[in-house]
């Protein structure tokens, strides 16, 4: 009769194992953020200068970082059409530039291509043809800054400094009390 008791710990163990390899093997998009969060570095952060970056945008034409951001405070979103934390987090913010609680700050997209390769900007963005996107083909610029997880917001000072690196999105409640957004 004992040896009976250790076969629902020897399947749960092989279940685990198995589950395991095929998260270290899988090339679906879960298992693929959750092994860029364990190989992160340090990436792009606080106080550091954002370099100009010279990408091309939705529509594929040419636009430098620096111009976008025009000397003002800047938000800038790192992600992916799939990723569905992204789009809410992209509805929330539309809703509130629309009301005028963003005023004084560029919201800047950088769409990660390599992540996302059959994206469609122009639909997934529709009736907010004004947003700037951004788009990294290569995943340059993903490498450059480090890039674990979407969304990933760069908030940008007026002299092209991180002021703030926040994995995830930003709340209203952070929003609303954060010197960045109240100064």
């Amino acid at each position: 009769m004992k040896r009976f008791r250790q076969w629902p710990l020897l399947i749960t163990c092989l279940v685990l194992a198995i589950g395991a390899f095929w998260a270290s093997q899988s090339e679906h998009d879960w298992a693929l953020s959750q092994r860029s969060m364990v190989e992160a570095h340090v990436g792009v952060q606080e106080g550091d200068k954002v370099v100009n970056l010279n990408l091309p945008d939705k529509s594929g034409s040419e636009k430098e970082l620096y111009d976008l951001m025009s000397g003002k405070k800047s938000m800038i979103i790192f992600f992916t059409t799939w990723c569905e934390v992204c789009s809410d987090h992209w509805a929330g913010l539309k809703q509130m530039k629309d009301a005028g609680e963003l005023e004084g700050i560029e919201i800047i997209g950088i769409h990660l291509k390599e992540d996302d390769p059959k994206a469609d900007l122009q639909s997934y963005f529709g009736d907010w043809d004004t947003l700037p996107v951004l788009v990294d083909e290569e995943g340059m610029v993903k490498e450059q800054f480090e890039i674990i997880g979407m969304p990933t917001v760069y908030l940008i000072d007026e002299k092209s400094e991180v002021y703030r690196r926040i994995q995830g999105t930003l709340t209203p409640d952070f929003m609303e009390s954060d010197p960045f957004f109240t100064d």
